[in-house]
């Protein structure tokens, strides 16, 4: 298989990893961190991924946040500590795209932090529809169906901005 990137061996891909999560305050979920780390180079596939990650999971470079739901991680103070070591041994180029690609996730992920929606049924064939912008604003709505509710929830979600303008 022709790989094309910087990114080759398992080493790589483990560093690559600690210094993009080496951007995030807070706990994300694993396919976040595939979501960065997949924008930066195409020389390894998801599954090499996956395999380098839950062996730092293993051995404390990266832990699971407590809560239920979603499992979420971060970085731990050891795992640090290996990305700022490791750092230049990462392409510059590969750095820059990891950091560029952390924050487009950051931003992603605090605009949907941002967005409610909420659906509550008052009577048969009459529900009201709840879409907030953080405390900015929010609109309330009686729609006739379960459908009409859900469409404007995604929408919202979409364009949130837009509306709000």
């Amino acid at each position: 298989m022709v790989r094309y990137g910087f990114i080759r061996t398992k080493e790589d891909i483990k560093f690559l990893v600690l210094y993009s999560m080496g951007f995030l305050d807070f706990p994300v979920s694993f396919e976040s961190v595939v979501d960065i780390c997949t924008w930066c180079d195409d020389g390894f596939s998801y599954f090499e991924l996956q395999e380098a990650f839950y062996e730092m999971v293993e051995t404390g470079h990266i832990e699971r946040a407590p809560g239920e739901g979603e499992p979420l991680y971060r970085i731990t103070a050891m795992g640090r500590e290996t990305a700022e070591l490791f750092e230049t041994s990462l392409p510059y180029t590969v750095r820059e795209s990891a950091q560029a690609s952390a924050l487009r996730v950051v931003r992603a992920l605090r605009r949907d932090a941002a967005i409610s929606t909420s659906v509550e049924p008052c009577a048969d064939n009459d529900l009201v529809v709840e879409l907030g912008l953080e405390e900015v604003f929010s609109i309330r709505m009686h729609v006739v169906s379960r459908a009409q509710a859900s469409l404007l929830e995604r929408r919202f979600r979409k364009n949130a901005e837009k509306i709000y303008h």
